[in-house]
């Protein structure tokens, strides 16, 4: 063999070695893409109280049925006749941007069992929410909101951690897209909470 066969040969066995390698690494890429679902909870009320939430996710799953997820969150509260200032005697509406984010962990009883019972999960999640309130609590303040604590007027701003647990259902609607129906319950609620337990949310995913 020549010279110029070995190097025809070589240049083979290179380009053959380079195109595994590509291959191999767009198995991986599409192995990690297919375990990761974009989604989350977009909810409206109207009313007495207006409520706007846009709530994105992130999940992937870790390994076997366990999923980790990231979340951000955004709220825009407003409630009539909230407040009412005894000087002036009259009611005050209530209005906050509240935002903030989450990290969650999900376990499904796929691996358990493989009918309609395996879509229920466990939940845990850790939300972190930042919001201004126009009121600040004072034991001599003059204006009071409806469980008849004190304020006066000036800017309070409130920061609240919030540790949830609960379970949940996933119903598929096409081989990519899923609804979830969660019920949590908030261990960590305060007076300044922006919800009550039990919290319900309906949420929505897509598989990439």
């Amino acid at each position: 063999m020549n010279r110029k066969h070995i190097l025809i040969f070589s240049l083979i066995i290179l380009l053959s070695h380079l195109s595994f390698g590509q291959e191999s690494q767009k198995k991986k890429s599409h192995d990690f893409w297919h375990r990761v679902s974009v989604g989350g909870n977009l909810g409206v009320e109207f009313g007495t109280v207006t409520a706007i939430n846009v709530s994105p996710e992130v999940m992937i799953r870790v390994v076997d049925q366990f999923h980790l997820g990231v979340g951000f969150s955004y709220d825009y509260l407003k409630s009539k006749n909230y407040f009412y200032d005894t000087i002036n005697q009259q009611y005050i509406a209530f209005k906050a941007n509240v935002y903030g984010g989450r990290i969650f962990a999900r376990y499904y009883l796929r691996s358990l069992m493989d009918n309609f019972l395996g879509n229920l999960f466990g939940h845990v999640e850790y939300e972190y929410l930042y919001y201004t309130r126009p009121f600040t609590q004072d034991p001599n303040g003059t204006i009071f909101d409806p469980y008849w604590y004190p304020y006066k007027r000036g800017k309070d701003i409130l920061e609240i951690n919030s540790l949830f647990i609960g379970v949940g259902y996933e119903q598929s609607i096409t081989d990519r897209a899923f609804l979830d129906i969660i019920v949590l319950y908030n261990i960590n609620e305060t007076y300044n909470s922006p919800y009550s337990n039990p919290v319900f949310r309906l949420g929505f995913g897509f598989r990439l």
